[in-house]
């Protein structure tokens, strides 16, 4: 058998098919498949929705709600406070297992006979934080996801301890933070990717215990740098204000020329922190001896 190339029925791209793969469904008894590899991935992930929200009401005391399930579906969802009150339980709508009956057929039943939350969320400790899911210790939060211990932060993404943040994404104990991605104990940074222990830090990358630098990359323990070149307090602060910073043309200017500069220098092999130890591997934060 050869190897056979198809064309992926959702995004219209072409995919190969291996002798041993045709093998593989031959074995489980399934047709090759119509969609390529990573159009199945994206299929079998659809399932879980933890981000996109929807206005509905409880169908135990129909009051409204925000839920991260359409009011379409089959199964009951209850808001938080209704969901763990104590005049209802699991059991209510338990069945019996039939083993001559297909396991996930019964499994589904199961499912849509039971109560859902509306909000994976430690309801009790959040304060006027309605509009966000996998949330606990929140407060004056508006579309953020994922975290804990967050106030007055909007748009944000993978957090835990938060001040004052915008447009975020996987951050940790930060404040007035913007626009920025990876973040761990920092302070007025914007525009800014792996940052360490750095304050009034703009349009930088890999950087660690910095203050007061524009466009730089790969440094640490420095102040007052401009594209990595060292300037005076004086003297950067004469260039910030030169650069327009203030005016959409003075932003897209400065991304541009951020871009092309890091672009020239050499990128990290892994990403992570310094509260890393003997550790190894990508993405790993506060790890030790893994």
């Amino acid at each position: 058998m050869n190897p056979e190339t198809k064309q992926c029925q959702n995004c219209k791209s072409d995919f190969i098919i291996e002798p041993e793969d045709f093998e593989f469904y031959q074995k489980i008894g399934v047709p090759a498949p119509t969609w390529c590899p990573e159009c199945r991935f994206m299929r079998r992930l659809s399932f879980l929705n933890w981000i996109s929200l929807y206005k509905r009401k409880c169908d135990k005391c129909e009051s409204s709600m925000i839920s991260v399930h359409h009011e379409n579906r089959p199964f009951k969802v209850y808001c938080n406070p209704c969901y763990w009150k104590d005049d209802w339980d699991g059991t209510e709508y338990a069945i019996d297992y039939d083993p001559n009956r297909n396991f996930f057929e019964q499994m589904l039943e199961l499912r849509n006979k039971s109560n859902y939350m509306g909000l994976e969320t430690l309801h009790s400790t959040l304060v006027n934080t309605p509009h966000g899911n996998a949330l606990a210790y929140q407060k004056d939060c508006f579309m953020v996801f994922n975290g804990d211990y967050g106030e007055r932060c909007v748009y944000s993404v993978f957090f835990v301890h938060l001040t004052e943040c915008l447009d975020t994404y996987r951050i940790n104990s930060c404040e007035l933070c913007y626009e920025s991605v990876g973040l761990y104990k920092c302070y007025k940074c914007i525009y800014s990717t792996e940052l360490d222990s750095c304050s009034n830090v703009m349009f930088s990358k890999n950087l660690s215990g910095c203050t007061d630098r524009f466009g730089c990359m790969n440094l640490r323990n420095k102040n007052y740098c401009i594209y990595n070149v060292q300037y005076t307090k004086e003297e950067y602060k004469e260039k910030i204000k030169s650069l327009n910073l203030d005016t959409i043309s003075g932003l897209e200017k400065a991304l541009k020329e951020t871009e092309d500069f890091q672009k020239s220098l050499p990128q990290r092999c892994t990403i992570g922190n310094s509260m890393n130890i003997n550790s190894t591997g990508d993405m790993l934060y506060l790890d030790y001896e893994s």
